[in-house]
């Protein structure tokens, strides 16, 4: 089952059935896949590759690729095989294809400088064993770490009125003018990992460009007013998955207060905007605030914790290591 030509190329609208019934969205995640609502928008990006990888015309896997920063980065964003072809050696001949595809499709739009980046769990075998065959493995960046919590919105709309927070720091929306607030080293240094943001976990670099980017409908931005260089600030987004609804919270501060105070203020909106049953995906870059997170949205709120905790590392390399790697692996299969 594994012989054959492999063939790859890019996904169309119409391949959505297809793709949803081999991606397994129901397990992915642990049942909180983003892919069915952005599949579409991934198709119509420029700056986004969803390549298909078919076998005798049978879809066997897909790679999502980013392109971000300008340019200057270029996000493995998603790849997902389909499991029946396990144990066949089709899984091999998958990452084998890895080099075709950035020699057809990612190359070409690639400066010398990009910086190739991905995203995940390196303990995940199937996941290690891409690390190591692109040169990924051994360039960890930085990690960041992600909680769940569930509520049905009219119970805790009805819990966030006797929710005192006057005790909290004050936040308000982002503006342009707030940006002189966060591009100082004051801010970065101290708040950042390494001069990024993380948005609904893909990273970006803090700059004019990506947070005018960011400043869409559906997107809610978070600072604090602290002059002359914040101290926090967090993104707020929405999507459905096949377990219902997802928030994502994306925190990047270092301040106890200030973290609850970006997650009650991310609730209040979501309550705002939405109906039913919603999780609540918090992520925050400080390990340090993971009890902190937990106590207040567990205690304080009354939110249900979920199981599905995850720390999850930036990878990054350079095409130089990437090709080496991939030169090093030709012979394997």
């Amino acid at each position: 089952m594994g012989g054959g030509e492999l063939t790859v190329r890019e996904a169309k609208h119409t391949d959505f059935e297809a793709v949803m019934k081999m991606a397994c969205p129901d397990n992915f995640r642990d049942g909180f896949d983003y892919l069915p609502a952005k599949f579409h928008q991934y198709v119509d990006d420029p700056d986004v590759f969803f390549i298909l990888i078919e076998l005798e015309h049978s879809l066997v896997g897909f790679n999502v690729y980013w392109f971000s920063d300008d340019g200057d980065s270029l996000l493995g964003k998603n790849g997902r095989q389909d499991p029946k072809y396990k144990g066949t050696g089709t899984y091999g001949r998958v990452r084998q294809a890895l080099p075709m595809i950035f020699q057809k499709f990612l190359l070409p739009r690639c400066k010398p400088t990009t910086l190739l980046q991905t995203v995940g769990e390196g303990h995940r075998m199937e996941l290690h064993k891409v690390l190591k065959y692109m040169g990924f493995w051994g360039k960890e960046e930085s990690s960041f770490h992600v909680l769940y919590f569930q509520s049905d919105v009219s119970a805790l709309r009805s819990s966030l009125t006797s929710h005192n927070t006057t005790h909290l720091p004050p936040l308000t929306p982002y503006q342009p003018p707030d940006l002189h607030r966060l591009l100082p080293l004051a801010f970065s240094a101290a708040v950042l990992s390494e001069g990024r943001v993380f948005v609904d976990w893909d990273p970006y670099k803090l700059s004019e460009s990506n947070m005018n980017k960011f400043v869409t409908p559906g997107y809610y931005i978070l600072v604090d007013p602290t002059e002359p260089a914040a101290k926090s600030l967090s993104f707020g987004g929405s999507y459905m998955t096949p377990r219902g609804r997802v928030y994502h919270m994306d925190i990047h501060c270092k301040d106890e207060a200030l973290c609850k105070a970006h997650i009650i203020n991310h609730v209040k909106i979501a309550c705002s905007q939405y109906t039913g049953m919603i999780t609540f995906c918090v992520m925050v870059i400080d390990q340090a605030l993971k009890i902190t997170v937990l106590k207040y949205c567990a205690g304080d709120l009354t939110l249900s914790s979920l199981p599905h905790d995850h720390t999850y590392t930036l990878y990054q390399t350079d095409l130089a290591s990437m090709a080496k790697a991939a030169a090093g692996n030709k012979s394997k299969y």
